[in-house]
């Protein structure tokens, strides 16, 4: 009986004691935040592979001494929510500003340009089909194709235009992301583009890509502030002489 309340005694001080040193650590924690030693940063709670969005689950806010702390770390929780990774985030990593991917950020990728949903595809144009050299990435293009359809049995063949897809946004002109991309450095105006890559989804990449290989297409830029969408019925030749 005696050994047991030695042992409950000794658990007693053991928590008593353990409690103390805990309350301790928490009142120096404080103090070290008021007096301006602490600071709050993202850090990842899981590992989060490049390439990913982060979301909330993923990273926390901790404090911790200022004088570990990254300058390069985020220290709110919207410079990190929503992101993409560049590269891969460790658990307890700090969350670098430089692993996060920026808006139209394509330095590394150019994925990071394309929003769910959408690929890249491209296309081969000249000076004619691809408007003189004039457009550049971050504009919005509609596409028209033009193609023979086989006729009946004793018909001659049909050519018809159509408008292919609509309000499609440039990626890239041939390897430049940069709306500049038309002029040289010495301000000369640079050669047309021999290819576009645009933002389309895999229903537009269909009819895109048979008309690029089968037939002939041609750009229509479109204004800055334009993208409504228009329905506009095909065109054969046979309507152009009445």
């Amino acid at each position: 009986m005696k050994n047991k309340l030695i042992l409950i005694l000794a658990v007693i001080v053991g928590l008593v004691a353990a409690g103390g040193i805990y309350m301790f650590l928490v009142q120096m924690e404080k103090t070290y935040q008021v007096n301006g030693n602490f600071g709050k940063v993202a850090v990842a709670r899981q590992r989060i592979p490049a390439k990913t969005q982060i979301t909330s689950q993923m990273f926390e806010l901790k404090d911790m001494p200022e004088k570990y702390i990254n300058e390069r770390a985020a220290v709110d929780p919207k410079e990190v929510q929503g992101q993409i990774a560049k590269s891969d985030i460790l658990p307890g990593e700090q969350v670098l500003l430089d692993k996060l991917a920026k808006d139209k950020d394509a330095s590394d990728s150019l994925s990071f340009l394309l929003q769910p949903g959408k690929r890249a595809v491209t296309i081969a144009v000249n000076e004619i089909s691809g408007i003189a050299g004039l457009v550049r990435p971050g504009d919005r293009v509609d596409v028209m194709g033009t193609f023979d359809l086989q006729g009946a049995v004793g018909q001659e063949k049909s050519s018809m235009t159509s408008l292919l897809i609509q309000n499609a946004y440039v990626l890239s002109t041939d390897q430049s992301t940069n709306p500049a991309a038309g002029n040289s450095q010495d301000g000369k105006k640079a050669a047309p583009a021999h290819v576009l890559t645009l933002s389309v989804t895999p229903e537009q990449a269909q009819p895109l890509i048979l008309c690029s290989e089968k037939g002939s297409i041609r750009l229509l830029l479109r204004s800055a502030t334009d993208q409504e969408i228009i329905a506009l019925p095909s065109i054969k030749m046979n309507q152009l002489v009445r």
